[in-house]
């Protein structure tokens, strides 16, 4: 990994580490950050043009698996990146479809700047949410490291934090999939399991993974000895390599800006109540275990398990009770296939008036207006009535879901 001015977490003997009670029927062994989105809006195309000229070919198969450049692998993009620089799991995505390239253009505006994603090795070390300055400088400083000048001057958008709760001792086979079907309260329904090649449940996730929030639960020792990651993991638990255990991993993806929530859109937002902000409002107002009773969801009491999952979280926060909330936009889109049909038809009607009133062109919009409103059909007033419809539809309830 590229060297990066950096201040680590605390240890287990630092004041701000967190006790686990294990006096409990289950324990928790991490809970925090597992990853992290975020997008830059650097306008520039000076860090991509460094890294693209490395590459002689955009379609060389090399990218795939990576080709090393001094402490960097350069691999082939995604999310719309044409290449992406990894340091370890600090990975940078880069395009030229920058703001700089793109002035004066119909994309004018839309520039892509570089998005950062973070993974939990790095988080280990360089993640301190105790500390919201702490984590913002060691941002800015691999950023750095990948080339970026001052991006302490652009906005940092908080584009998907991942919250990870993995608990030891919990076996996610014995997780019963009619209690989740049936007994799941919350914004989202939508429901997918996932079972291994031997049959048995693996994992299962609540959400779209185009809403604000998605919730997964899986088996983390399995699905780490797949990825590679296993001696990370139980180092991070504090488990032996050969130490047969169970981890079931409660993992809720959060896309603080797309989402609208307040003060977590940027990263000059991002805090620790912030953070514990978000957790509370996952696992309580956008999704919960219930038990079943007939009567009104929103007054159902939590399941055995998710109490203690709730508690596991109240521990940990020391039982704050802070939670987020989202800003809403209610406004109607004005989406551009709408306004091509508009347009389409007040080209149609201005050309046939003209061959109409017989004129060598089509009318104007002038013309045109005069001509609806002597046939009753005034714009102005339909307008008026249209506009008194939609703002009634609007609400002031920004916490409406």
């Amino acid at each position: 990994m590229a060297q990066i001015v950096a201040i680590p977490v605390g240890d287990e003997n630092d004041d701000t580490s967190r006790p686990v009670s294990r006096d409990v029927k289950l324990q928790s062994v991490f809970l925090g950050l597992d990853s992290l989105y975020i997008v830059l809006e650097y306008p520039h195309s000076n860090v991509f043009d460094f890294w693209s000229t490395h590459i002689t070919d955009f379609h060389d198969p090399r990218l795939y698996e990576g080709i090393p450049f001094e402490d960097f692998l350069i691999r082939r993009g995604g999310l719309g990146y044409k290449l992406s620089v990894w340091d370890g799991d600090a990975r940078l995505y880069l395009t030229d479809r920058v703001g700089d390239n793109l002035k004066g253009s119909d994309s004018d505006g839309q520039g892509m700047g570089v998005m950062l994603q973070l993974g939990p090795k790095w988080l280990h070390l360089f993640g301190d949410i105790l500390s919201a300055r702490r984590l913002q400088n060691n941002i800015f400083a691999q950023l750095i490291a990948f080339g970026v000048q001052s991006p302490e001057n652009f906005p940092v958008r908080l584009n998907r934090i991942d919250i990870a709760l993995d608990v030891l001792g919990l076996r996610v086979i014995d997780q019963k999939i009619d209690e989740w079907r049936d007994q799941w309260v919350g914004r989202a329904q939508q429901k997918h399991f996932y079972d291994s090649r031997s049959g048995k449940l693996e994992g299962f996730a609540v959400g779209s993974s185009s809403g604000a929030i998605r919730f997964k639960v899986y088996d983390k020792v399995a699905e780490s000895k797949k990825r590679g990651t296993s001696r990370f993991w139980r180092s991070a638990w504090g488990v032996s390599e050969d130490e047969d255990i169970a981890v079931a991993r409660f993992e809720w993806t959060i896309k603080a800006y797309g989402g609208r929530f307040k003060g977590m859109r940027y990263l000059s937002d991002f805090s620790f109540h912030g953070f514990m902000d978000l957790l509370n409002y996952a696992s309580l107002k956008w999704g919960r275990l219930c038990i079943p009773d007939g009567g009104n969801q929103t007054r159902r009491d939590l399941a055995p398990l998710w109490i203690e999952i709730r508690r596991l979280i109240e521990e940990w926060t020391f039982n704050y009770d802070g939670i987020a909330s989202r800003d809403y936009d209610f406004r109607p889109d004005l989406k551009k296939a709408y306004l091509k049909s508009v347009s389409g038809w007040l080209a149609g009607l201005m050309a046939r008036a003209g061959i109409e009133q017989r004129k060598d062109k089509p009318i104007t919009l002038t013309e045109m207006i005069k001509l609806l409103r002597a046939e009753g059909l005034s714009p102005s007033e339909k307008a008026k009535r249209k506009w008194d419809i939609l703002t009634k539809l609007l609400t002031d309830d920004h916490d409406a879901e």
